[in-house]
């Protein structure tokens, strides 16, 4: 049997909370809106939305994340000059193993998130070495004013992020550029499920961006079993070497 059908039944609940979650960032920047409240200064509509509904389900895929003990294993991975792709409201920062990092740089485009990052690097004690980055990865000229360039990093972490950049592929790219010869993309990803109703919420098969990404000189990655690809929201996980 490809998928025990409790199991399978049971994931399709993880996109539906996510839809539930959206409705309710609509709503809620909807009232802002019309009860004239100012949102994060230098936010479009789409980035006040999904920052409500981060805010919402982040602790609770936090837990998740703890529950499986993949992502933790991996962020504790992270070592050097870090870059951390779209931080959101700091969900890995208590993993980091801070005697292996000498700078963070968390690189989140979306302001309405940075309240919460800040609060949690603060929390962590990570106010020394942790910066957050407005800007996206692709703006190279940006990441230069903060001393980001190419071959300059030695650890580049994504943790469920490329399932929602508009550009996944290319992202990757820019990740591998940044990476100096041997340094090491950690990643824990969403990729394409076999299950044709999960593949209209995620078709995406990162998998394959990150391997095609660079000529990588190592590709240790943990591909879902055959059973896993059937769940709605499969996941890739581990790290490559540049």
């Amino acid at each position: 049997m490809i998928l025990d059908i409790d199991k399978r039944a049971l994931s399709y609940l993880q996109p539906m909370m996510f839809l539930l979650a959206a409705l309710y960032g609509l709503f809620a920047v909807a009232f802002e809106i019309v009860t004239f409240q100012k949102g994060p200064p230098n936010t479009n509509l789409a980035d006040r939305v999904f920052g409500k509904v981060w805010l919402l389900v982040g602790s609770r895929i936090a837990r998740r994340e703890i529950e499986e003990n993949i992502a933790p294993k991996l962020v504790s991975q992270a070592a050097g000059i870090v870059v951390e792709l779209g931080p959101g409201s700091g969900n890995q920062a208590s993993r980091y193993d801070a005697s292996k990092v000498t700078k963070i740089y968390g690189i989140e485009p979306n302001v309405a998130l940075h309240e919460k990052l800040r609060a949690r690097i603060k929390e962590t004690k990570l106010d020394d070495i942790y910066t957050i980055v407005p800007c996206g990865i692709e703006d190279a000229s940006e990441l230069e004013k903060y001393g980001i360039s190419r071959e300059s990093v030695d650890t580049v972490l994504t943790c469920q992020v490329l399932c929602s950049v508009p550009q996944p592929e290319e992202t990757v790219r820019h990740m591998y550029r940044l990476l100096k010869k041997g340094g090491k993309l950690i990643a824990y990803e969403h990729i394409r499920s076999q299950d044709f109703v999960s593949r209209t919420v995620q078709n995406r098969p990162t998998e394959r961006y990150l391997q095609n990404a660079g000529a990588w000189s190592k590709v240790d990655l943990k591909l879902p079993t055959r059973e896993e690809a059937w769940n709605c929201i499969p996941r890739v996980s581990g790290q490559l070497i540049k």
